[in-house]
């Protein structure tokens, strides 16, 4: 039987570059993970009797193998998404001094009434700003919001920022089969803008029958899902009405970062393309913030040279099988960056973000 050329190592260092630092490097100023993942088993019971059986994709999508897989890991991981001091501990081992939490994905419960909705999210943001007070130097929090409804997401949205602290939320990158331009939502990023929140777009998969094999509902299935939020928010102009909001992207900007000319080229070709807009795509494409989750130092390294090292910030994924274990190292592989541009990318771009110092955790 031929042997794989590396061993099966799902919760360590990348298979998509080399670590000759080896964990040795680290800014001076303060290190904050942007992108990463809590669960509230309290609202997964709250929920799990009012979800349709196929509300995720793999359940009807992926092979069985994918499925065996999903479980065991689903396991493995379920320490990490829920106990802090595990996460801690990671988090000093990789020179993270703080992250910002956000709810797993699987918990955009944006498929159930919208009661129940804003009931599971107010349950996971009271657990999230109940866990960053255990450690509010480490810690900070984006919330969640039901988006199936407009109203009650701007409730929600409103109590996380004046009584929960918060300085921004997480959303999906669609709502049911609504995309994030819906005219519905326009209220919503008015709110947005007027309370100078980050919004953390973050996909849970687009899907077909063509994705059940290869960990495609992921691999290519995550970056193309918020690869098509992205096209709506600029195609229908969400983004030239609200040129103050903060869009902070997950897996590096998705497909749009790495190919934006093509959306230009339809632009200047053709008239289905420029309804809703008057300058080139890629306009208002510099204006979305990425994270560093690209795995590759010379992927990290064009996006630092395409849009900047001051709309870079470093985001993990962690704890799941799919997360970046090196994020600081992998910013000191980049070649052709300053020490500044490190630190603004390592944290400092973060803070901006969420309207924050380095003092708030000192």
């Amino acid at each position: 039987m031929t042997k794989h050329d590396i061993e099966l190592r799902p919760y360590g260092p990348t298979a998509g570059r080399e670590h000759p630092l080896n964990g040795t490097l680290r800014p001076k100023t303060l290190t904050l993970d942007l992108h990463n993942h809590m669960r509230t088993p309290e609202a997964d019971t709250l929920v799990k009797p009012h979800l349709p059986a196929d509300f995720h994709p793999s359940v009807g999508v992926a092979s069985e193998l994918t499925k065996e897989t999903n479980k065991k890991q689903g396991e493995d991981r379920e320490v990490p998404f829920t106990n802090i001091d595990v996460r801690l501990a990671q988090m000093d081992k990789v020179h993270i001094d703080v992250s910002a939490l956000s709810c797993s994905p699987q918990q955009f419960f944006y498929m159930v009434d919208k009661n129940l909705g804003a009931e599971s999210s107010e349950l996971i943001n009271n657990n999230i700003a109940k866990t960053v007070l255990t450690n509010p130097k480490r810690l900070t929090g984006l919330g969640t919001v039901p988006l199936q409804d407009t109203d009650l997401a701007i409730k929600e949205l409103e109590r996380c920022v004046n009584e929960l602290g918060f300085k921004g939320i997480q959303i999906g990158a669609r709502v049911k089969d609504e995309e994030l331009s819906a005219e519905r939502l326009e209220p919503f990023w008015d709110r947005c803008e007027e309370l100078d929140v980050l919004v953390f777009i973050h996909p849970s998969s687009f899907y077909s029958s063509r994705f059940g094999d290869h960990y495609l509902l992921n691999i290519v299935g995550n970056p193309l899902d918020t690869t098509v939020a992205m096209h709506y928010l600029i195609f229908d102009g969400v983004m030239a009405r609200h040129p103050k909001i903060k869009f902070y992207i997950s897996h590096g900007g998705a497909f749009h970062a790495a190919y934006g000319a093509r959306m230009d080229h339809a632009y200047g070709a053709r008239i289905d393309c420029r309804q809703k807009i008057f300058e080139l795509p890629t306009t208002y494409l510099k204006r979305f913030y990425f994270d560093t989750l690209v795995f590759a130092v010379d992927q990290l390294e064009f996006l630092i040279k395409k849009y900047g090292p001051d709309h870079i910030a470093i985001g993990t994924d962690y704890p799941a099988d799919m997360a970046e274990h090196d994020p600081i190292e992998h910013v000191y592989q980049a070649e052709g960056i300053s020490e500044e541009d490190r630190e603004k990318i390592c944290g400092l771009n973060a803070l901006k973000l969420l309207n924050l110092k380095s003092e708030d955790f000192s």
